[in-house]
């Protein structure tokens, strides 16, 4: 970081796609929350491609206060991609995250930052009083559990956007790569404490969210890109279908069964295939591991003694 990071105290960063209609409220809001604490703080709006005038609001506001800074994106990446962007480019010591069309409360913030005052390094929103569609909320219910399942450590509410955390943890996902896209799970594995805070939700003004398949689409994202040997369990599946298909066409010949046969058949033929599908799959995924430049460990904390091959004086 630059010379000026020890001079911003609180990153807000806010990715925002066509919200020109709340943008002014959202930053008066913010600034009322956060200028009684008395640090120095910066508010970063990330623009993912808005076409509704959301950048030319943001400029101007940000010519007129220094401390509101704007990074527009080339095209349209998505949410996730657009908090990413913002949090490679914070300048301050803590980190907030919310959404720009007021669904999270900015009155909220400060709950966030006197739970990393309290010792937390990542304070995880949990939506109070959620709306929405039935449907919408049952996806997001069973997507919650499965991550849950994945982690030895969770939250309730993984699709809340709004959190805060020591910079540390946001400027480390840069070593993550295309996993990134997954934030909160990340963010969950490099925190060393977590702590959950209720806040306030506002149905959105207009339709957004993640519907059910969208939800399984992400889920599945989620899985190949999280698990070790993600083939795994497909690959042992085919192998006892192919195992079983032999042992019925071995029982085929013997008692001389023509359906017998046809279903062992389908069988090791299914379970050959399978198979062989797996084995590729888990080595297109060692591929992919390579590409994203993964490290083979990650230290939680920096530790100079311990770099020093001379351990210590």
């Amino acid at each position: 970081m630059s010379a000026f990071a020890g001079e911003v105290e609180i990153s807000v960063v806010v990715p925002v796609f066509n919200n020109a209609g709340t943008l002014d409220e959202l930053i008066d809001r913010l600034i009322a929350n956060l200028e009684p604490r008395g640090e120095p703080f910066e508010l970063l709006f990330v623009d993912d491609a808005s076409s509704d005038g959301s950048l030319a609001l943001l400029q101007r506001r940000a010519a007129a206060d220094p401390r509101i800074r704007v990074l527009p994106l080339r095209r349209n990446f998505g949410g996730q991609s657009a908090v990413c962007a913002g949090f490679d480019h914070v300048r301050g010591r803590r980190v907030v995250c919310l959404d720009a069309d007021l669904e999270n409360d900015p009155d909220d913030v400060p709950r966030l930052l006197d739970a990393l005052d309290a010792g937390y390094d990542l304070a995880c929103g949990v939506r109070e009083n959620r709306g929405g569609p039935l449907s919408r909320r049952v996806a997001s219910w069973l997507f919650n559990a499965f991550v849950r399942r994945r982690f030895p450590r969770s939250v309730r509410d993984i699709g809340c956007g709004m959190r805060a955390m020591d910079a540390r943890i946001a400027r480390e996902l840069a070593s993550a790569g295309e996993r990134r896209r997954l934030l909160t799970p990340l963010l969950i594995d490099r925190a060393r404490s977590v702590v959950e805070v209720p806040v306030r939700h506002r149905p959105a003004t207009r339709e957004k969210g993640h519907r059910f398949f969208s939800l399984l689409a992400i889920a599945t994202d989620f899985y190949l890109v999280s698990a070790r040997r993600p083939f795994l369990y497909t690959g042992v599946a085919s192998v006892l279908s192919l195992a079983a298909g032999v042992v019925a066409l071995l029982a085929a010949a013997v008692v001389a069964s023509v359906p017998l046969a046809l279903a062992g058949l389908v069988l090791a033929c299914t379970g050959g295939l399978g198979a062989t599908l797996s084995l590729a799959g888990q080595f297109a995924q060692r591929l992919y591991e390579l590409a994203q430049g993964n490290p083979y460990y990650e230290l939680r904390e920096k530790d100079d003694a311990a770099c020093d091959p001379g351990g210590g004086p």
